[in-house]
């Protein structure tokens, strides 16, 4: 925590005065009497500062409190974010050692969200999964501890059964095997022990990290707790690579004690050397971990197998769809299947296999995109300058969103539709159809698509041959151009962030990884791939439908 010693008004400081602080302000990084603070709340420039009682200041963990505002080689203040370098920049930084970066970002508005943000409540969730697995590896390992006892005492009995039947003659062979037995018991039992300690001893540490996460999000300043979530994630990683380490040294391999008595011990009491031997044998973890990798964590068993890449996906066909001339696809969240049908300016309803469950004429011409909103489907078309939402029970036309120009790939992502036109890619705020330009790009070109995942959106540019990554507000964060993607079109994230597009000017399906470096081809022409439009990934059933123009396609993914 911060020092508990008394805190000194700056203001009075500097003019040879000595007061007790009474509040703190972050933002200039210094200490203030209730008088002092009169002032500072009056003047404009400093009335906005988040001020806080210096009792709550002390609450923060050292390490919070001591960063900084102001730039320790350059005595500026920071200003910016290099995304590059992931580092903090004052004006002259940027001169000095960040003139060929490219993105960068202004501090405030990557601090804005600090507090809130999804990847500190992560943080906050993963030391909850690593004190939770850290218990469950305790009871694991005391359990294993209480069964070896057991079978101690059960190969004990054994030996001892087999003592009493022959003459004192073995005396001195008993006493060898139990010698054995203990020691191994006793190896076992120390090496379980030095682990439950190692262990109690990291979730000493862990419940302080825990601790100083709640204190920084009650009372850390937004930068503060921006760089000190960065230290947090670095601590977390230190306690989650010691679990993992526990499994990869093979520490948590079960451990058995096992002992074989010579069969024919009775009949050979003139030769027989041995009673039986001791030996210890490890077997597959019985403990089931909780990881925190994903916001949403997810209950699964620790197997020692390689971190998936996008080199161990495989599609399997599942099905061929009977209708030609699709555009555009998505899934419902009750398991249905939606296609547009381009020149016959319909939308088909099929049934999970397959089969036609119903269609719904549409009064506009050239539908392209598509998307579901719960039981809503909303829809762009070429040269006509709208998006359509449609009831799909009541097969009527809900509401229709007028768009500066054409529209064509479109996604729903909380309450907002995402859309590409000539301008970029465009927001509408489903609650009152007012929409703003989120990425400027004046070169999308008809077939132009996109798609979002947790905080990043991804769109194609068939005229560039490019996949293009933001953050969710607007940033570019990377971009894709190689000859294996050429003319992309339709487009689809994974709940790992793969990104699969249809490229249509190689009749391909292509998956890049989550940070735009690798990309490889899944379908070609030989797998009937042709002239696909769009993609759809359902997560539930980790299915990815292909909208060839010419005959649908369902694939099951596996092994991303």
């Amino acid at each position: 925590m911060a020092s508990s010693s008394t805190v000194i008004c700056g203001v009075c400081k500097s003019q040879h005065m000595t007061s007790n602080a009474d509040f703190w302000c972050p933002e200039c990084d210094e200490g203030l009497c209730s008088e002092c603070l009169k002032h500072h709340n009056a003047s404009k420039a400093t009335r906005n500062h988040g001020v806080i009682p210096v009792d709550n200041y002390k609450q923060l963990p050292t390490l919070i409190a001591d960063i900084s505002q102001y730039c320790s080689q350059h005595d500026r203040k920071f200003q910016n974010y290099c995304p590059q370098h992931e580092s903090v920049c004052c004006p002259l930084c940027i001169h000095s050692n960040h003139a060929n970066c490219v993105g960068i970002l202004s501090l405030e508005k990557v601090i804005q969200t600090a507090k809130t943000s999804v990847l500190l409540e992560s943080f906050d969730q993963n030391v909850k999964n690593i004190k939770m697995n850290i218990e469950r590896v305790v009871k694991d390992r005391k359990q294993n501890l209480f069964e070896i006892q057991k079978q101690k005492q059960k190969f004990h009995d054994e030996i001892k059964q087999v003592r009493y039947k022959i003459n004192e003659h073995l005396d001195t062979l008993e006493q060898r095997l139990l010698k054995d037995l203990y020691a191994a018991e006793n190896k076992v039992k120390s090496q379980l022990e030095e682990l439950l300690a190692k262990l109690a001893e990291n979730t000493e540490k862990v419940n302080s990290m825990e601790n100083n996460i709640s204190a920084m999000k009650e009372y850390a300043s937004d930068l503060q707790a921006f760089l000190g979530s960065k230290m947090i994630e670095t601590e977390i990683q230190k306690h989650e690579t010691l679990l993992q380490s526990l499994f990869d040294d093979g520490s948590l391999r079960k451990i058995d004690i096992n002992c074989k008595i010579e069969e024919k011990i009775t009949d050979l009491l003139a030769t027989v050397t041995s009673l039986g031997s001791i030996s210890i044998k490890s077997s597959t973890p019985l403990v089931s971990m909780k990881t925190g990798k994903e916001i949403q964590a997810q209950t699964r068993s620790w197997q020692h197998v390689p971190i998936s890449s996008i080199n161990d996906i495989t599609m399997a066909l599942k099905s061929k769809f009977q209708f030609n001339l699709i555009t555009g696809c998505c899934f419902s969240l009750t398991g249905d299947t939606f296609l547009v049908q381009y020149s016959y300016q319909r939308l088909l309803i099929l049934k999970e296999d397959g089969t036609l469950k119903n269609e719904i004429p549409l009064s506009t011409s050239t539908p392209i995109g598509i998307t579901c909103i719960d039981d809503k489907v909303a829809i762009s078309f070429l040269n006509s300058k709208q998006i359509q939402i449609i009831k799909v029970s009541t097969k009527t036309v809900e509401r229709t969103i007028k768009t500066a120009g054409d529209c064509y790939g479109l996604c729903h992502s909380d309450d907002h539709l995402l859309y590409c036109d000539t301008r970029g890619i465009q927001k509408v705020d489903m609650s009152d159809n007012s929409s703003s330009t989120l990425v400027k790009d004046n070169t999308l070109s008809c077939w132009s698509h996109v798609a979002t995942s947790k905080d990043k959106i991804f769109y194609t540019n068939s005229s560039k041959h490019t996949v293009t990554c933001c953050s969710l507000t607007g940033e570019k964060m990377w971009e894709y151009k190689d000859q294996l993607v050429r003319i992309p079109r339709g487009i689809d994230v994974d709940k790992n962030l793969n990104i699969y597009i249809a490229s249509s000017g190689n009749n391909s399906v292509v998956v890049l990884s989550p940070d735009g470096k690798q990309a490889r081809k899944l379908l070609g022409k030989d797998d009937g791939i042709g002239d696909p439009f769009g993609l759809a990934f359902d997560v539930k059933k980790e299915n990815l439908l292909v909208a060839n123009y010419t005959e649908p396609a369902l694939y099951r993914l596996s092994g991303y």
